[in-house]
């Protein structure tokens, strides 16, 4: 069973810090492609269900402990 179903909204982290919405077009095998939603790239991007978060404050809280790790 997939995490993530066909139109789903998610949020993906890019560059370790920036956090970009983006819609599931296809699923299936452990991996998403997405499209992101703010239109900077027109192609999909195939990515694990592991990268993607259901919520912006889960993407969030994963950049805040991230960025707290790397300070120390």
């Amino acid at each position: 069973m997939n995490k993530y179903n066909l139109g789903d909204t998610v949020f993906f982290i890019a560059n370790g810090y920036h956090i970009r919405e983006a819609t599931v077009i296809r699923a299936g095998s452990g991996f998403c492609t997405i499209k992101f939603n703010d239109n900077e790239t027109p192609a999909g991007t195939r990515v694990r269900e592991s990268k993607l978060f259901k919520t912006k404050q889960e993407a969030e809280a994963v950049v805040e402990k991230t960025h707290n790790i790397l300070l120390y």
